[in-house]
């Protein structure tokens, strides 16, 4: 969805499967002239990404599997949530006054599988559920939050 934003030179982060933990570098080294259209609905382009610096001290081997993120955009000090916090529609569960929780719609700006950015209809300090996988997890029940890794 965002093929037309992509560029020759545009920087980039790859993460491999086989090194946790790491982030490397890198740029965007060619994007094919055509979209291939292999699965139902499923609409990809092919483009190649180069490491800055490939990791001397890692061994790096053919045929790792990798995840590239290419950065066509970056905004500081915004307000931002997890991804995963989102409901369909651009809503969350947020813990309101006498610790029940209420259904928020939101408006969002720049995304990625881990953070979105989130333009109105949250503050800082505002607390949402971010464990909506849990049963019973739903607007209108009373909870009692559990304290976990603070975002910032």
């Amino acid at each position: 969805m965002d093929a037309a934003k992509l560029k020759i030179g545009q920087r980039s982060r790859i993460t491999l499967d086989a090194i946790k933990g790491r982030t490397f570098r890198g740029k965007v080294r060619r994007i094919a002239p055509y979209v291939l259209d292999l699965e139902k609905q499923a609409r990809t382009v092919e483009v190649e990404v180069e490491f800055d610096k490939p990791a001397r001290d890692e061994n790096l081997l053919v045929g790792y599997s990798a995840d590239v993120e290419i950065i066509h955009e970056v905004r500081e000090q915004v307000l931002r949530i997890p991804t995963q916090a989102l409901l369909e529609g651009n809503r969350v569960l947020l813990y309101g006054s006498k610790g029940v929780l209420e259904e928020r719609k939101l408006t969002t700006g720049l995304s990625n599988w881990e953070y979105a950015e989130v333009t109105s209809g949250l503050v800082a300090g505002d607390r949402i559920v971010t464990s909506l996988d849990r049963e019973g997890v739903k607007a209108g029940i009373k909870v009692v939050p559990e304290e976990g890794k603070s975002e910032k």
